[in-house]
C-alpha cells in the first residue's frame, strides 16, 4: 500500500461478506413473488431499511453521553401511511408546480410525506402505538414516512435536534427505489433515550422536505441543563458537515459490545507531520484542549495510568525547538537520541526545556530504524517495529526497569489484546501476507487475513473485534471483523484514504482520514455511524506507521 514504506507481498482472497441481522437498503422479498414483481416493475418500489448510530448527545443529569441509533427502513409504496394528527406536516417541496401548472417530471420533485412517530412498527411497517409524546424511559423510537421522486442523483439528509440542538446532521447519495416508505428507528443500546423535545428534519439536495417533533416526558431535561456546562462530546456544525457517510458507511458491523460505541471523552496522543519531521500533540477525543508537547517525536503511545507516554524519537530529538512555546527558543535533551524515548507527562504541561529530566531514555532503546510504540495495557511492556537487519520485526522491551525481551515477531504494525497476552499485526510471515494474531512470546502465530493490503490492525476493548485498514479498488478503507477473521464489515467509503485506526475505551474508533483533501483525525463509533473530523490539517508523513495514534 502506497505512502506506508514496508515491504509489499502478494495475497489473495477477499473480504467475508457482511453478516448482521439488519443490512442496510436490503431489498426484502416474501411478500409474495408475483405480486412484488408487478409492483416493482410498474412502481418500482421496494422494502429497503439501514442504520446510523449517534453517539455524541448530552446523556441524562449532564453524565456521559447516551449513544442513539437512528435506522431508515423502506417499505412497498402501495402501502398507505395514515399521518398522526398531531405530527408536523411536510415542508412543500417546490413552488414550481403551483406558478406553472405543469407536472415536473420525477427527478425536479421529489416528495417526503408527513412523518410518523411510533413505538414499533408491524412487518410490513406500519406504526404501533403512534404519537408524539412519550413516556420517559422508552429505549426506541421509530420515524415512518412515504416518500416519492427520488433518483440517484439525489442527495438527502437527515438532521436530528435535541431541545433545539443540533446532535446529527449526515448525508448520502439516494442508493435506494424511486418511491416506497423509511422507517428510522432510534435506540440508545438498550439505554432509555434522553428526555426532551426531538425534532427530525429531512432534506433532498438541500431544501428541506419534512419535519417532525415528538417529546420523552421527564423531570429534568438533559440537553437544557448541559447549556450552563457545554458537553464536550457535542461535535460542532463545521466538523460534522464536510463528508457524510453513506448508508453504507453506517450498516451494522460486528464487533460485540463494541460495535457500538460507548461515547465519552478521553485524552489523544498524536502526530502533525510538517513537512519534515512528526510533532507531538495531546487533545480530547472531541478535539478541545489540544497542546502541543514535542518535535520530532512519533508513533506515542500512553502507559495504563496515563502518567508516561512512550514513542519513537526521530533524527535530531534530542534538540528542541520550542517556538510554538512562547518565552522558549530551543533547548537540548541531554542523553536522549533517535529511538524509543518516555516522556513524564505528568510535566508535560510545563515546557520540557524546564522539566526535561522528565524525557528518558534507558538502554538499549536508540534503535534508529523504529516507527511507533504501542504499551500494553497491563503496562510491563512497550511493543515496536523496527528493521535493524533489513526486514520489520517486532521487538518488546519492558516500561520500569529497562528490561529487554527476547522476543521477536517477524511483522509490523502491532497492537496489544485486551489481556496484554497477544498481539495483533501485519505479516508477510510463511508466504501469507494479511493480519496474524501471535502471543506475544511468538507462540501460536495465526493468520486471520490473506489479503496483501491489510494493514494497521486496532484491537477492541472488549477483546472480540479486530479494526484494520484495506485497500479495495484502489480506496483505502477502515474495515472491521471478528478476531477470527469473520465477519468482515467496511466502516468508511469516502474517497481519499482512511486508516491508522484505533479505539477508545468506550468502542468509538479515532482514525486519520484525507477525504476533505487534507489529512485530519476523524471519530466514528464502532459500527461506523457519525463520521465527525475531530482535527483538521494533521499531517500524516510519507511513512504512515509513524502516525499510529493512542487513546486513554
Amino acid at each position: 500500500m502506497s505512502g506506508q514504506n514496508q515491504t509489499v507481498y502478494t495475497g489473495g482472497g477477499a473480504p467475508a461478506p457482511a453478516a448482521t441481522n439488519r443490512r442496510p437498503l436490503l431489498i426484502v422479498g416474501g411478500l409474495g413473488c408475483v405480486l412484488l414483481l408487478c409492483i416493482a416493475l410498474l412502481i418500482g418500489g421496494g422494502l429497503f431499511f439501514a442504520r446510523d448510530r449517534l453517539n455524541d448527545i448530552a446523556g441524562l443529569g449532564g453524565g456521559e453521553a447516551t449513544p442513539v441509533v437512528e435506522t431508515p427502513t423502506v417499505i412497498m409504496p402501495t402501502a398507505t401511511l395514515e399521518p398522526s394528527p398531531t405530527v408536523e406536516t411536510p415542508i412543500e417541496p417546490t413552488v414550481e408546480q403551483a406558478d406553472t401548472g405543469e407536472t415536473p417530471p420525477l427527478e425536479t420533485k421529489p416528495v417526503i410525506g408527513m412523518i410518523t412517530f411510533a413505538l414499533d412498527a408491524t412487518a410490513d411497517y406500519e406504526p404501533i402505538d403512534p404519537g408524539t409524546s412519550f413516556a420517559e424511559g422508552i429505549t426506541v423510537i421509530h420515524a415512518i414516512f412515504d416518500y416519492s421522486g427520488m433518483l440517484s442523483s439525489y442527495t438527502w439528509e437527515r438532521v436530528w435536534y435535541l431541545d433545539g440542538s443540533e446532535i446529527l446532521r449526515n448525508s448520502a447519495a439516494w442508493t435506494d427505489s424511486e418511491s416506497g416508505r423509511f422507517d428510522y428507528f432510534i435506540d440508545a443500546g438498550g439505554d432509555p433515550l434522553s428526555p426532551g423535545e426531538w425534532t427530525l428534519e429531512l432534506y433532498v439536495n438541500d431544501e428541506l422536505l419534512s419535519k417532525g417533533t415528538f417529546t420523552i416526558k421527564g423531570a429534568e431535561l438533559p440537553v437544557a441543563a448541559a447549556a450552563d456546562t457545554p458537553t464536550p462530546t457535542k461535535p460542532a456544525l463545521p466538523e460534522a458537515t464536510p463528508t457524510k457517510p453513506s448508508l453504507s458507511e453506517v450498516s451494522p458491523g460486528g464487533g460485540g459490545g463494541s460495535s457500538g460505541g460507548g461515547g465519552g471523552v478521553y485524552q489523544l496522543v498524536y502526530t502533525k507531520w510538517d513537512g519534515g519531521q512528526h510533532n507531538m500533540y495531546v487533545a480530547d477525543t472531541n478535539g478541545n484542549n489540544e497542546q502541543f508537547i514535542m518535535n520530532r517525536a512519533a508513533g506515542p503511545s500512553w502507559t495504563p495510568d496515563g502518567q508516561t507516554i512512550f514513542f519513537f524519537g526521530e533524527a535530531g530529538v534530542g534538540q528542541q525547538d520550542r517556538s510554538q512555546v512562547p518565552g522558549i527558543g530551543s533547548c537540548d535533551l541531554p542523553g536522549v537520541s533517535d529511538g524509543i524515548v518516555a516522556i513524564d507527562f505528568s510535566s508535560a504541561p510545563a515546557d520540557i526545556c524546564v522539566t526535561f529530566p522528565g524525557v528518558r531514555q534507558g538502554p538499549g532503546w536508540n534503535d534508529g530504524t523504529a516507527r511507533w510504540t504501542s504499551v500494553s495495557l497491563d503496562g510491563q511492556m512497550v511493543a515496536y517495529d523496527a528493521k535493524p537487519g533489513g526486514d520489520y520485526r517486532i521487538y518488546f522491551l519492558g516500561t520500569t526497569d529497562n528490561q529487554q525481551f527476547r522476543f521477536e515477531i517477524v511483522g509490523e504494525q502491532a497492537d496489544w489484546s485486551p489481556d496484554s497476552q497477544k498481539i495483533v499485526y501485519r505479516s508477510g510471515r510463511d508466504g501469507k501476507t494479511g493480519i496474524w494474531i501471535s502471543n506475544r512470546d511468538d507462540s501460536g502465530h495465526t493468520p486471520i487475513t490473506s489479503v496483501g493490503s491489510d494493514s494497521f490492525p486496532a484491537w477492541s476493548p472488549d477483546g472480540q473485534t479486530i479494526a484494520f485498514s484495506r485497500d479495495e479498488g484502489g480506496n483505502v478503507d477502515i474495515y472491521t471483523m471478528n478476531v477470527d477473521g469473520s465477519n468482515v464489515q467496511r466502516l468508511t467509503d469516502a474517497p481519499g484514504p482512511d486508516s491508522l485506526p484505533i479505539y477508545t475505551p468506550s468502542g468509538d474508533i479515532i482514525f486519520r482520514s484525507a477525504r476533505s483533501g487534507a489529512w485530519g483525525i476523524w471519530k466514528m463509533s464502532g459500527s461506523g455511524a457519525n463520521q465527525t473530523e475531530i482535527i483538521p490539517n494533521a499531517g500524516v508523513g510519507p511513512d504512515w506507521a509513524k502516525s499510529k495514534m493512542d487513546v486513554r
